[in-house]
Order: C-alpha cells, then sequence, then structure tokens
C-alpha cells in the first residue's frame, strides 16, 4: 500500500514526515562551521599581531626595512608619497579603474624629493591618468601587465625630474609604483 503525507498549509505547507528537521539540522551545522572557522580565523589573528617566539622576533628587519623593501634603500631613507585615488574610464569603453597609487622614494635628501613632486604633483597626476586611461580590462586582469603598467609609470614621473642640478644625491630617487587600492568595474 502506498504511503501517504499530510500536508500542513497552516504551517507552511511543509510535509508531516519531518523534512523541515532536517533542513534545520544541515542549517545548524553550516552556521557551527562557520563559527569554527570564525574563531579559528580569529586566534590566528591575535597570534600574528600579538607577536611571535623570540626567535621571530630576533628575524625582524630593522627600522626602516621590511622584506619587501630590503635591498631599495641603503639607508634609513624610505620614504613613501601618497599621490591619491585616481579613477578613469579605461580604453574600452565598458569599464572603469579606481586605483590609489603611491611612489617609494629612497635618498638621503628624501624631503627635496618629495617636495619637488609635490610641487609638481599636477604634472604627475596628469601622467598616471593618461597612462590608465590607454589601458583596457583584459589587460587590467594580467599580473604581467599590471607589472609592465607600474614600469611605464615609473619611468614617466622620472622624466619630470630634472635631468641635472638637483638637490639629491641619487639621480633616480623613486625606485617603485605601489598600487594600494585596485577596484576594476
Amino acid at each position: 500500500m502506498a504511503e501517504v503525507n499530510e500536508v500542513n498549509y497552516s504551517k507552511g505547507g511543509r510535509m508531516a514526515d519531518g523534512e523541515g528537521g532536517k533542513k534545520k539540522l544541515i542549517k545548524l551545522i553550516v552556521m557551527a562551521l562557520v563559527g569554527l572557522a570564525l574563531v579559528g580565523g580569529g586566534i590566528v589573528a591575535v597570534m600574528m599581531f600579538m607577536g611571535g617566539s623570540e626567535e621571530e622576533l630576533q628575524q625582524v628587519p630593522a627600522k626602516g626595512e621590511s622584506a619587501l623593501t630590503e635591498g631599495i634603500c641603503e639607508n634609513d631613507s624610505l620614504a613613501y608619497l601618497p599621490l591619491g585615488t585616481f579613477v578613469v574610464n579605461l580604453a574600452d569603453g565598458r569599464r572603469y579603474l579606481k586605483t590609489n597609487v603611491e611612489l617609494t622614494l629612497c635618498d638621503e635628501k628624501v624631503e627635496k624629493v618629495n617636495e619637488f613632486l609635490v610641487k609638481h604633483m599636477p604634472e604627475v597626476k596628469d601622467l598616471i591618468v593618461s597612462e590608465l586611461q590607454t589601458l583596457n580590462s583584459e589587460q587590467l586582469r594580467d599580473v604581467k601587465e599590471r607589472e609592465m603598467m607600474k614600469q611605464r609609470l615609473l619611468r614617466k614621473i622620472e622624466s619630470l625630474l630634472p635631468s641635472r642640478d638637483f638637490d639629491w644625491e641619487d639621480p633616480k630617487p623613486i625606485k617603485r609604483v605601489l598600487i594600494t587600492e585596485f577596484y576594476l568595474q
């Protein structure tokens, strides 16, 4: 004989055999797993930010150095110059890019370099906008293309620096172009 299941419409039309209970159990398990993942991530984050063992602390680079900046500056003359946020329409006309750009500067007289770049900031920003507008969304998705874009930006910004009679020691005090924010839409 065939089994007949009743449908109770007063309780949302659920079957009387307990399918609602299975769904609740699955939701409860998923929520528990998500909770455990969040707690585990929190513990890892706290451990990372609170410090490590004495051996790990001895491996921390000296002031002005990090694993990323090691070898860029031979002294403590490392500085960052934020250039701001840029929002441009891309060459393919369908998308736009929002990005934040900073420069890594290195020179004994980094204040002089910074002062020069701030004085010529409109020209620096114009170069950046002009370069970004030549790119399309496919190019920006490619990591190698983004690296090449940074190198082109570096060369263009360096072209603004005086070729002689400058007030700093290194003729190329701008070491890197950093992209600190990158949204492609």
